[in-house]
């Protein structure tokens, strides 16, 4: 196991490699101790002055998906994150899962962030609201932006891309732990009974209306969200909640995140440049 003791007297480009070679998990909580020194820092964000300019260049695009062409890689998803503002019929999600594109989250809106992985598409970020909308609505389309993952990267690859470029722009890397039900790990009986317990004639009125009268009374509206559990199960993703990226929460946000990647100016990959890192910055002495 590497130890953060071994890194702090090397440069900053061997760290920043170890980093990079290292499993998700190690290569966050790495970064979490690391991000804050100015010369680390400062390398990660020199993609574009590595010897190999456009190395690093990563580009994105928008697109409105299915969610049921969407894979997470959270193994967690919140159950009340998942069913509560469609039961209780809050902040408008049912109306919202059944237009198209669906742009949940704040208005106007916040996409969700994938990453394309040969034919595939992960979700980074943006879990819960995927996960609402697809128990709402599994035939919906939502609004994405897509991070084109390089050649020889997989989703775990296209993760720890992203939090070394939350690290350069962030200079911290911050990430949340799981609270809560995980739906994941919820039997599809428990939720059928609690769609069919608690969800309010609000909603069940706009479901009724949204499918022409298919799904008119809760125990028909729970079959349906049940047959959705299901689905949803079956995709459950590989990575715990508690390293996964955090862009606005870590300070940086996500749009300025993407520009830099886009640009090519985060140092993610080989060659990673020269340069030296203090024992004093790391610790704080």
């Amino acid at each position: 196991m590497l130890k953060l003791k071994s890194l702090l007297t090397e440069a900053p480009a061997d760290a920043i490699a170890k980093v990079a070679d290292a499993g998700l998990a190690q290569s966050v909580s790495m970064l979490k101790k690391l991000a804050s020194d100015p010369d680390m820092q400062g390398l990660l964000a020199k993609g574009a002055e590595d010897g190999e300019p456009k190395d690093e260049v990563v580009k994105f695009s928008t697109a409105n998906l299915g969610c049921t062409k969407m894979f997470p890689t959270q193994a967690e998803i919140g159950f009340g994150n998942s069913l509560d503002d469609l039961v209780f019929d809050k902040y408008n999600v049912i109306d919202s899962c059944f237009k198209s594109p669906v742009k949940l989250g704040p208005p106007p809106g916040t996409p969700v962030l994938c990453a394309k992985v040969g034919g595939k598409i992960f979700i980074l970020d943006g879990h819960h609201r995927w996960s609402s909308c697809f128990m709402t609505n599994r035939n919906a389309k939502m609004m994405c932006d897509i991070m084109e993952v390089p050649a020889g990267k997989d989703a775990e690859g296209a993760l720890k891309i992203m939090q070394m470029a939350i690290a350069a722009k962030a200079g911290k890397v911050l990430t949340k732990d799981f609270q809560g039900q995980d739906l994941m790990a919820t039997g599809t009986d428990e939720v059928e009974s609690y769609v069919n317990e608690k969800m309010v004639e609000s909603a069940i009125e706009k479901f009724n209306k949204y499918t022409n009268g298919a799904l008119s009374d809760a125990a028909s509206i729970a079959i349906e969200l049940g047959v959705a559990h299901k689905v949803i199960v079956s995709m459950k993703g590989k990575f715990p909640r508690s390293i996964m990226p955090q862009a606005d929460h870590s300070g940086a946000p996500q749009d300025t995140v993407n520009q830099a990647l886009a640009k090519g100016t985060i140092n993610f990959d080989e060659p990673f440049g020269e340069g030296k890192i203090k024992l004093s910055k790391l610790i704080g002495k």
